[in-house]
């Protein structure tokens, strides 16, 4: 039977309540769902391959993999020895205490389930869902509640295996939610993540975790990614209603930087630098934010520009790069990017900042040298295509430069900070002063042959002169 116009325009405007529905319940949810990278990245061959875990799985969407079938084992091992330790806390045999955990466990899991996406679950029946979670969140406390790189065998491994498993327990589709991980522990969720990161800094940045942004980070790569950020004191980050034309955009910068004493050029929106030579050459001396003992100047929002006579200052946090990065660079990007994330691109915005300074590898040696970046991963060449990479499609490349939107954290500090270097980069009095220092005074060879020069040629001119001019 034919279905009458009417009904058809009836089902289409009942998918439409549908949809508005289904908005209105996803952001009853407190913090964002277990998922998987978005579809955008995925289809990305050159990020692809840092989203699925290699060695262990966490969570129900990489469960089962054939190539994971090492850290099941692992994982088993890991439960047995944290339901050992909980049932002498509650002075109770190992397999009640086990019990106890699956029945909390049980009786929360319409709970549990709400905190994945639904094709994070699909096909699980309730009774297998319990079961993973119940191995995956125990072997992960015990794992960091006993990480020590120093002594892998405290979790029955060799250093390889703990520390390819360690980066990947930081992946975005191998999270487990934080409220998992509190009807499994009577512990405080942040002495485990703390525990595992502290034990690990060196790993991936060096720097010793004191504080996060979030007090309830929502999963320990939400943790990890709260470690680089720090409110921005004087930068708003709320959101307002989109602007008619440029300029309303310009005017309304100028509003928000003077609010923050901040003076945004809105003619000076063209960059005619490109990277770090081209600052070398004005003037420009790239430095670390502050000593690497400093936590702050690990913070990836310590970025600041010094103009002076005939030079600069420009100061970026610091950086140990090694294998690990790209995994968790990639996944912060991805985690920012999935659709119910509420923060505001603070990785993307530094990120894309990142890439409008660096395209070789002569800039990224410029960095080395300068004490910002220690490159462990491999070639300056490696280091530059990692950030060139990451540069690609990120959401916030153009509010990088000149437009801003409170919607991005960050992008009023970059962009006075680029706007205060292209100033200095464009006045050719300091550029051509830089010009002649770098060609003449960098080093003091440079230095002694341009006084041996110079010299001579005063020493040509009396010369000249005596014999022009002689005495009678």
């Amino acid at each position: 039977m034919t279905e009458t116009l009417e009904a058809i325009v009836d089902k289409r405007l009942a998918q439409l309540n549908d949809a508005e529905q289904s908005f209105d319940k996803d952001n009853k949810i407190l913090g964002p769902k277990i998922q998987r990278a978005p579809t955008f990245l995925r289809q990305n061959d050159k990020c692809a391959k840092y989203f699925s875990p290699k060695i262990i799985s966490f969570g129900p969407i990489h469960h089962g993999s054939q190539s994971l079938k090492q850290g099941e084992r692992y994982k088993l091992l890991w439960t047995s020895k944290f339901v050992a330790e909980n049932s002498e806390k509650i002075n109770q045999d190992k397999d009640v205490a086990a019990k106890l955990l699956l029945k909390r466990l049980e009786d929360n899991m319409e709970e549990l389930k709400t905190l994945f996406t639904e094709d994070a679950i699909e096909g699980y029946k309730d009774n297998d869902l319990v079961w993973i979670l119940f191995v995956d969140g125990c072997s992960l406390l015990h794992f960091m509640e006993n990480f020590d790189e120093h002594r892998p065998e405290s979790l029955n491994l060799k250093f390889d295996q703990l520390m390819y498993m360690w980066r990947d327990m930081l992946l975005l589709e191998n999270q487990l939610p934080r409220r998992l991980l509190e009807m499994l522990s009577h512990k405080n969720v942040e002495y485990f993540m703390s525990n595992y990161w502290d034990s690990g800094k060196t790993k991936l940045c060096g720097m010793t975790m004191i504080s996060i942004q979030n007090s309830k980070p929502i999963h320990l790569l939400d943790y990890s990614r709260s470690l680089y950020l720090s409110t921005m004191k004087g930068f708003p980050t709320d959101k307002y209603s989109e602007m008619e034309d440029i300029n309303i955009i310009l005017n309304q910068q100028q509003h928000d930087a003077d609010e923050c004493n901040i003076q945004i050029d809105p003619i000076s929106g063209w960059h005619t630098y490109k990277n770090i030579r081209d600052l070398k050459t004005a003037g420009i001396r790239v430095m670390p934010m502050a000593d690497e003992s400093d936590y702050d100047a690990w913070r990836w929002n310590n970025v600041s520009f010094t103009p002076k006579w005939f030079s600069g200052e420009l100061r970026l946090p610091v950086f140990v790069f090694n294998d690990v990065t790209p995994y968790i660079f990639w996944n912060f990007i991805a985690y920012e990017m999935c659709p119910d994330v509420r923060y505001n691109y603070e990785c993307c915005s530094f990120f894309s900042f990142m890439d409008s300074l660096i395209d070789t590898a002569e800039d990224v040696k410029e960095l080395r040298l300068a004490g910002v970046f220690q490159n462990l991963l491999g070639t300056d060449e490696d280091l530059a295509k990692l950030f060139n990479e990451l540069g690609d499609d990120l959401p916030t490349k153009m509010y990088c430069d000149q437009f801003y939107t409170c919607a991005v954290a960050y992008s009023k500090k970059y962009i006075f900070v680029k706007d205060q270097i292209e100033k200095h980069y464009r006045n050719k009095w300091r550029t051509w002063l830089a010009q002649v220092y770098n060609t003449h005074f960098h080093t003091p060879w440079a230095m002694i042959a341009f006084l041996a020069a110079s010299l001579a040629l005063l020493l040509t001119f009396i010369q000249t002169w005596f014999a022009i001019h002689p005495k009678n």
